[in-house]
């Protein structure tokens, strides 16, 4: 990862650049989504590996917070804690080769609710979050602890909370002290810089799910617990002892709590103590306390005055939800089953947190598995991620040694199929910010099934298994050069986006790299004897998983609001780095910036503006809550026209807008009032302000004339 202050166009700060949006276009347009084979070449680089950190094992299987019965809750407990990892960066001495990095690292331990610690392994060595399986239908109950020690990372990070302002680095310059982030004076100001580095939340991305209270809250701000004798108060035990479970028992009778009172009293009195103590204790410019601007709990105590959620918590938060099934209702949708993941998101310290890795999978079965099951011998959930202890922009120029990709939290591993077996991959790009082109195959048969946790049209499915079958290695074909013109979507791995894929080995034995852009990621290790009993691939378009209602095509003739979104990143000048706006502004946190009626069908067209003719890396626009049907793409780089996608269309929650281009979508805000965000998902991005508040409201009232 690059300073963005060195190269505004290709930086890791900026994420994905002119050149990586093409790779994602083209290479991932042909080889992801429309099928074909995996190139038997890698990079040259020789991996210098440190102690704990192998390179090339068999590839890990994560631990799952699944059902304990069939009709029971998904319940489990996340942990963020922290300790000094090692893990591999790119070498700033030797182009190609590695070397070994450490430091600390805030982590995500899993476990049943009640059971012992599942996931990660102890090797010191970072990795994802455990995965969460759930079904269509399920409750999810997911308990999560933050016991992150502050005291571990210095005064370069958390600075927020000593000072009310943002994170501080500095460095060593020829005359003094050199103040890297935020810049003197600062070219990053509060709340859209890099500040309060251990507070959290969960997003849970790509669910239909509230975002409001136990959901999809991403307002809410989760600080660590308050330690004593060097260990965290809040742990499993607290919880038990001060009813926290009595929120879950609410939330499976169907009473979810809508009002601060509906917590458990008991609940309620220990989170305002801590909450009280640490605003008389927490250390403040040298002084111990918080002042009055500063202090977390009356601001709590204005929500809660006001009927609002308070934000606010110490040491544990419970997220309950329903996975709902379509109502059958044309007003209404379901919870699409299919690949999604969950990460922190508290704005100032998404990027940090997922470089760290605070992220993992979140499985979705429906009815859509189900039918896919017969067509493969074994699934595999693959979580794509960077590691750093610190990020590009807090460290002195020249320091930076580069995010490399791991897989399932190790570098470069190998999974293992015999001769003919179909796998079932599940693939996540939880990367702060960097796209995934995966180069197109050789050898290896593949066929993609979803975009983003939805699965696609069987027409659409059918339309990739045909140009699959086309000659690999040949792309003589139009629709292989030029996807975009000939296909209905075009594979993105950007940043935040998820891919399924059948998968089939060949039928003799063989070792076959998986590259993006020309870097290996994996290698595909094929054995024989192969499955006894070979599956047919690729299944036919009469076996795929016919499209639920609730994901049919939305009708334009129903749009009632058209809206226009411009992000725009603009070059920094005298070594300050790059800015980052949607409609010419940086996020502000009491302003917002789209309301939509509850039930409205909407067409939003996002550009990515050129600034001073000179385009911007491909921004990556995610929006929670609702997916949305792309129908319209302008990106220069392959036509001067745009190309009008045919029905039926793919569904995204997350895609890169073209640099100089547009996308153009249609979006059905159903189900779920309350307020949520819009963001680039290039997270450095987010952090230092490309986000939007954004608020679904009713039409309807209780008030009448009679």
């Amino acid at each position: 990862m690059r300073d963005d202050r060195k190269d505004t166009g290709g930086s890791a700060e900026n994420g994905v650049t002119r050149r990586e949006f093409l790779g994602v276009g083209l290479a991932a347009g042909a080889a992801v989504a429309l099928g074909s084979v995996l190139p038997a070449t890698a990079d040259a680089g020789a991996a210098q590996v440190p102690a704990g950190m192998p390179v090339g094992e068999k590839l890990a299987t994560i631990a799952e917070i699944a059902k304990k019965t069939p009709t029971g809750p998904v319940q489990g407990v996340i942990t963020i804690l922290n300790e000094n990892k090692t893990y591999l960066g790119a070498s700033t001495v030797t182009p190609g080769t590695t070397t070994p990095q450490s430091g600390q690292m805030r982590y995500f331990a899993g476990a049943l609710r009640g059971g012992p610690e599942i996931w990660p392994p102890k090797n010191g060595n970072p990795a994802p979050g455990p995965t969460i399986r759930a079904r269509v239908g399920d409750t999810v109950e997911i308990t999560l602890l933050n016991q992150v020690d502050v005291a571990a990372f210095g005064n370069s990070l958390d600075a927020g909370e000593h000072s009310g302002s943002c994170d501080v680095s500095t460095s060593v310059g020829p005359s003094g002290p050199v103040n890297i982030y935020p810049g003197k004076p600062p070219f990053d100001t509060m709340p859209n810089c890099y500040h309060r580095s251990s507070t959290a939340n969960l997003h849970h991305h790509g669910t239909h799910v509230s975002p409001n209270i136990l959901a999809d809250n991403v307002f809410v701000q989760l600080r660590p617990s308050p330690r004593a004798n060097g260990r965290p108060v809040v742990d499993e035990a607290y919880l038990k002892a001060n009813d926290f479970d009595g929120i879950f028992t609410q939330c499976q009778s169907g009473h979810a709590p809508h009002m601060w009172n509906d917590l458990p009293a008991r609940w309620r009195k220990r989170q305002q103590r801590m909450l009280v103590e640490y605003d008389k204790t927490a250390a403040w410019q040298g002084q111990k306390g918080l002042p009055p601007d500063e202090q977390l709990w009356p601001k709590n105590a204005a929500d809660i005055r006001a009927g609002r959620w308070p934000q606010y918590y110490m040491g544990a938060y419970p997220s309950c939800f329903q996975l709902t099934a379509w109502n059958g209702q044309p007003t209404s949708m379901g919870q699409a089953p299919g690949t999604h993941w969950y990460h922190a998101h508290k704005h100032g310290s998404t990027e940090l947190n997922l470089i760290n890795g605070l992220a993992g999978a979140m499985i979705v079965e429906g009815d859509y598995d189900d039918k896919l099951k017969p067509h493969y011998n074994k699934e595999v959930v693959l979580v794509l991620q960077q590691y750093a202890a610190q990020l590009s922009m807090l460290r002195a120029p020249g320091t930076d040694p580069g995010a490399l990709f791991f897989v399932n939290g190790q570098y470069r591993p190998v999974i293992e199929m015999q001769a003919n077996e179909v796998q079932f991959w599940r693939i996540i790009n939880a990367s702060p910010s960097t796209a995934v082109p995966i180069d197109a195959p050789t050898g290896i048969k593949w066929i993609q099934t979803a975009q983003d946790g939805v699965q696609l049209d069987p027409r659409n499915y059918n339309l990739g298994v045909q140009l699959a079958q086309q000659t690999p290695g040949k792309w003589t074909n139009a629709a292989l050069v030029s996807p975009m013109k000939a296909s209905p979507w075009f594979g993105s791995l950007a940043a935040g986006n998820r891919v399924d894929m059948l998968v089939q080995a060949p039928s003799s034995a063989g070792s076959f790299p998986v590259t993006f852009n020309g870097t290996l990621l994996f290698t595909i290790n094929v054995t024989t004897p192969g499955v006894a009993s070979p599956i047919a691939f690729p299944p036919p378009q009469s076996a795929f998983p016919a499209m639920p209602g609730f994901l049919a095509d939305i009708d334009p003739g129903k749009v009632v609001v058209r809206r226009d979104l411009h992000f725009a990143t603009t070059p920094g000048a005298g070594g300050t780095p790059a800015a980052h706006t949607i409609n010419g502004k940086k996020f502000e946190d009491h302003i917002i910036d789209q309301s939509m009626l509850l039930g409205a069908t909407e067409e939003w067209t996002l550009y990515n503006d050129n600034v001073n003719g000179v385009p911007g890396p491909a921004h990556p626009f995610h929006i929670h809550v609702n997916p949305f049907q792309v129908t319209e793409i302008l990106n220069p780089a392959v036509s001067a026209t745009p190309f009008k996608l045919p029905a039926p269309w793919v569904w995204w929650d997350n895609i890169a807008i073209p640099p100089g281009g547009y996308v153009k979508f249609l979006s059905r805000f159903v189900d779920f009032t309350g307020m949520y965000v819009l963001h680039c998902h290039i997270l450095g991005h987010e952090d230092r302000g490309m986000m939007q508040l954004v608020q679904v409201i009713s039409n309807t009232t209780s008030l009448g004339h009679s």
